[in-house]
């Protein structure tokens, strides 16, 4: 019987191209200088028309350089039709006539979109930890890359020379790129990031991107590991906490802060929070999760935009309630600037944001009446 994963595998380029652009409502996709299909957001969040969702022939999966996400065809499918996945796989099955083939059926989890912000609470039932294994590669092609460097953009953003090094940033001079490395918990290189200083490709919504070399790209599943999580496992198992931001220069700075033996900071790398990746601190034994994103809001609390926001980071974190504390920093003063991390002006503004965090604590409370417990999600 043919499964989902072989009818995914089946599918050629030229199959998601077509069926992509069916979704999207046009009669080609762009591509990028590397031959890669591109489509717009909306099949991946809902987003703008912007041609910001890459597939990656070589991974079958997609990358969205908007919301951080890496979906396969199934994912896409259930986020545009706004179904599960099993009408996901039936509609593919149908798209390309497939009704002959055998498949194993699959359950799906829908999570409640009922919330009153920071009031209400769902519970959600435990499930089975997926296998997040990532395939290491070579140590070596870092060698590919000037040595350890410590460039001065990140300087001006209050990140040290010797953090740097620690967590081995170095330069692609010739494509105006700051080189990371992403490490798994084990400390093996699983991925290579790159942060593009150039004028085109910001522009045109690249400013993060895996690194090309010699023709292979090296990007990783995001969404299955913690960039920082090797750097600072022992500190967060220490103190039972971890601070969790968008992007890498956050866990960096937080670093340079307070020390690379004191930092407890993690980065999801994008704006979702994954089960794998909410699973990898609850190993740890964390009793504390503190969410420190990007602001994305623009008005003062109350407002239409900043309940949004709430909303959005409530979903993100409430699949964690039932196992740990969780608290939100939220910068409802405009101490930073819009769309910047709450670590990007410094140690006092942190600080005083950190210390107003809001505060969804119902963990220990359900602990002492005997109910909620540790584990995973």
């Amino acid at each position: 019987m043919l499964t989902s994963d072989k009818i995914k595998e089946r599918l050629t380029t030229e199959d998601i191209i077509k069926l992509c652009c069916f979704l999207q409502g046009t009669d080609r996709c762009g591509y990028d200088r590397y031959e890669h299909p591109t489509f717009n957001t909306y099949l991946c969040h809902k987003g703008d028309s912007e041609d910001k969702l890459y597939y990656y022939p070589e991974t079958k999966l997609f990358h969205c350089y908007t919301c951080g996400k890496s979906p396969d065809i199934f994912e896409v499918v259930q986020s545009t039709l706004d179904t599960d996945f099993k009408g996901a796989l039936d509609y593919i099955v149908k798209f390309f006539n497939l009704r002959e083939i055998g498949f194993e059926e699959v359950e799906s989890t829908e999570l409640t979109d009922d919330w009153d912000i920071f009031q209400k609470i769902q519970d959600y039932a435990k499930v089975e930890k997926e296998d997040v294994t990532i395939p290491p590669i070579h140590e070596n092609l870092l060698e590919y890359f000037y040595p350890l460097a410590a460039p001065t953009e990140w300087l001006k953003d209050g990140i040290s020379k010797d953090v740097m090094r620690y967590y081995g940033i170095r330069v692609d001079s010739a494509l105006h790129k700051v080189i990371i490395p992403h490490r798994n918990i084990d400390g093996e290189l699983v991925g290579i990031r790159g942060r593009s200083y150039d004028p085109i490709e910001v522009d045109a919504g690249k400013k993060y991107m895996p690194v090309i070399i010699q023709g292979d790209i090296y990007k990783h599943s995001l969404g299955k590991n913690l960039f920082g999580l090797f750097e600072n496992k022992d500190t967060i198992a220490r103190i039972k906490k971890a601070f969790v931001a968008e992007s890498e220069k956050s866990v960096l700075q937080l670093a340079t802060m307070y020390g690379v033996e004191n930092c407890w900071a993690v980065a999801t790398c994008g704006s979702s929070f994954s089960k794998e990746q909410m699973n990898l601190l609850l190993d740890l034994g964390v009793e504390e999760i503190v969410l420190g994103y990007d602001r994305e809001f623009e008005g003062g609390k109350g407002s239409e935009d900043t309940t949004q926001y709430e909303e959005k980071l409530l979903k993100t974190v409430s699949p964690l309630l039932p196992y740990v504390n969780v608290s939100v920093v939220m910068d409802y003063d405009h101490l930073t600037p819009y769309k910047a991390s709450p670590t990007d002006c410094g140690k006092e503004i942190f600080e005083q944001l950190y210390h107003n965090r809001i505060k969804l604590y119902t963990y220990n409370e359900e602990i002492k009446k005997g109910g909620k417990k540790h584990g995973r999600i």
